[in-house]
């Protein structure tokens, strides 16, 4: 039986321009049900915001969910419980759905990017993978990784605590997780090149990846998807790699999340050409 309408939100920082409303009002209209969908920007309260008040506001204005940003991800991992099957290590969530008066988290940055990668790398193997960046996505990311074989994960980051911070979390994961100081150096040895760090994006010009490192690696992705075409993926092309934008991530854990709140499974192979081209920049 499906529900005569699905209530959800985005909760999170200066998300005004996210795109995540027209995404989930789209895949309810494939579905055949209505979606409602709002975008809570709780920086516009003017004061720090407790994330258990606002889900629990949510949960009792009838919302059948809500999708978490940045920067209450960690934050609402500690006010809920997490679906079976939930990796052990994961301390972000960015999807809760509301049951019976309970909250029901899952991580689909982390499920989305697992069937982004695999999607796209299909047969190749991750193999070796230099990441820079070391923040919430990073983690959600290394768990894809850990999903997908990854042999090793080098993390690098100008905080380097920070990185060592992530390789910490990650031990006993099963991925061999270590912190590097040196991109270029460390590109010659990888198949695999990750960008989760904000360079790239419109307001943060540039890339972490210089351009003397690259030649080794095969396959590339980079978080940021405004633009799609980052500088990092432009030089990642002219070295004949495999690329794979922001854009799919957005997508998958769209996807992920919206069956999480609904139940319905997403039709991927129809909706993502119309997505893709719905998305292309001008």
């Amino acid at each position: 039986h499906k529900p005569d309408r699905f209530s959800r939100a985005v909760v999170g920082n200066g998300i005004g321009r996210s795109r995540v409303k027209s995404l989930h009002e789209y895949l309810g209209e494939q579905a055949g049900v209505p979606v409602h969908y709002e975008l809570m920007d709780l920086a516009q309260a003017g004061e720090p915001v407790a994330i258990e008040k606002e889900l629990q506001r949510c949960m009792e204005a009838g919302f059948t969910g809500v999708n978490v940003t940045h920067p209450y991800k960690r934050d609402a991992f500690r006010q809920v419980h997490t679906v079976p099957g939930f990796p052990t290590g994961l301390t972000s969530v960015n999807t809760v759905m509301f049951r019976a008066g309970r909250m029901l988290a899952d991580n689909t940055d982390y499920s989305g990017m697992y069937h982004a990668l695999a999607r796209n790398l299909a047969e190749r193997p991750a193999g070796k993978v230099l990441m820079a960046g070391s923040g919430g996505v990073g983690l959600a990311i290394a768990f894809a990784l850990l999903r997908l074989d990854a042999k090793v994960l080098y993390v690098y980051d100008t905080n380097r605590a920070a990185a060592e911070a992530l390789c910490a979390q990650l031990e006993g994961t099963g991925l061999q997780a270590e912190v590097v100081d040196s991109l270029s150096e460390t590109m010659q040895q990888v198949d695999g090149l990750i960008n989760a760090t904000p360079l790239g994006m419109y307001q943060y010009p540039g890339t972490a990846f210089p351009e003397a490192g690259f030649g080794q690696a095969n396959w590339a992705f980079d978080a940021v998807y405004t633009p799609q075409r980052t500088v990092f993926l432009q030089h990642c092309e002219v070295h004949d790699m495999l690329t794979v934008s922001g854009l799919q991530l957005f997508l998958y854990q769209g996807f992920d999340a919206f069956e999480r709140f609904t139940g319905i499974p997403v039709d991927v192979e129809a909706v993502v050409p119309e997505l893709t081209n719905m998305y292309r920049e001008a």
